[in-house]
């Protein structure tokens, strides 16, 4: 299957948010999402609804994030064709 590739970092995400997307070589969303996450997630924290949905989207970003794959499945064709 090929998104199983994709669950290591789904889990590290699950783990420490942001982590998953650096992993996957996405460094600039993977520190966006630990900078601002982490400050909105600290600012909210009261209403545990915002922290949870920032977390729940992580992890799903980090596993269907396709970013790599099409780096990977489009090499030989032409962008923007």
């Amino acid at each position: 299957m090929e998104n199983t590739k994709y669950i290591v970092p789904a889990i590290i995400s699950a783990i420490i948010p942001g982590v998953g997307q650096i992993v996957k070589g996405e460094f600039v969303k993977g520190l966006l999402i630990i900078i601002v996450g982490g400050t909105l997630g600290f600012l909210f924290a009261w209403t545990f609804i915002v922290p949870i949905l920032i977390w729940a989207w992580n992890v799903y970003d980090a596993f269907t994030s396709d970013s790599e794959r099409s780096v990977v499945n489009d090499k030989g064709r032409r962008v923007g064709v």
